[in-house]
């Protein structure tokens, strides 16, 4: 599994010089080693359609940067995202409506071009740390890169997983160590009881006569 961050970039399409800025946001992440997910990169409208392959890529992101001005916030508030009609295609917009469905999974960073205001950003990513970017480039950077790695869910009965024997209770510990020490008490007491034991006694005798007898003599 890849280590590197994916990021997901959220944005309106405000103006040629918009997108522009966006395209270098995403080139920069690039260079920078990370996988950065973008509609720039797609040859042709996704065959399930815009709302899916947004959804699913939302859901795979490890970061999403929604880049935040007055027209990507009324789109928001209005509940306008994404449109079947490719000319009338707004960007790649959360809605209020959808993104309460990846806030737990996906960790969603307000970005400001330079000159943004901070009354752009939509109303669940205000009070959040935000970059202007490209003046807080390297604060995103670092953001990027000491992030947690998703990782897939296992579930693995605990029958079949190892157990640290450091993490074992104490009471279990003890409950274990009298478990075998009784064990070899009743070992024990068995191989006195046997007849092994008695012609282990009476050898050890006849040697002990032996050994006398040769010294006397």
């Amino acid at each position: 599994m890849s280590n590197r961050a994916r990021v997901f970039i959220s944005y309106s399409h405000d103006s040629e010089q918009h997108l522009q800025f966006v395209l270098e946001l995403a080139e920069r992440l690039l260079e920078d080693g990370f996988n950065c997910v973008l509609d720039f990169y797609l040859e042709e409208t996704p065959v399930e359609g815009w709302q899916t392959w947004l959804a699913t890529e939302l859901a795979a992101a490890d970061f999403c940067l929604v880049v935040c001005t007055p027209h990507y916030l009324q789109h928001y508030q209005q509940d306008e995202s994404l449109t079947t009609d490719p000319e009338a295609f707004n960007g790649l917009i959360l809605t209020q409506a959808s993104y309460p469905n990846f806030a737990t999974e996906t960790q969603f960073v307000p970005i400001l071009p330079i000159g943004g205001k901070l009354q752009d950003i939509i109303p669940p990513l205000q009070g959040k740390n935000t970059f202007e970017l490209m003046t807080d480039y390297l604060g995103l950077h670092q953001l990027l890169k000491n992030r947690p790695i998703k990782t897939p869910k296992t579930t693995q009965s605990p029958s079949n997983q190892w157990i640290d024997s450091t993490e074992i209770p104490t009471a279990h510990a003890i409950t274990i160590h009298n478990s075998l020490a009784q064990g070899n008490k009743e070992s024990l007491t068995s191989f006195i009881k046997s007849p092994l034991f008695l012609y282990l006694i009476l050898i050890i005798a006849v040697l002990m006569l032996l050994f006398f007898f040769i010294l006397k003599n």
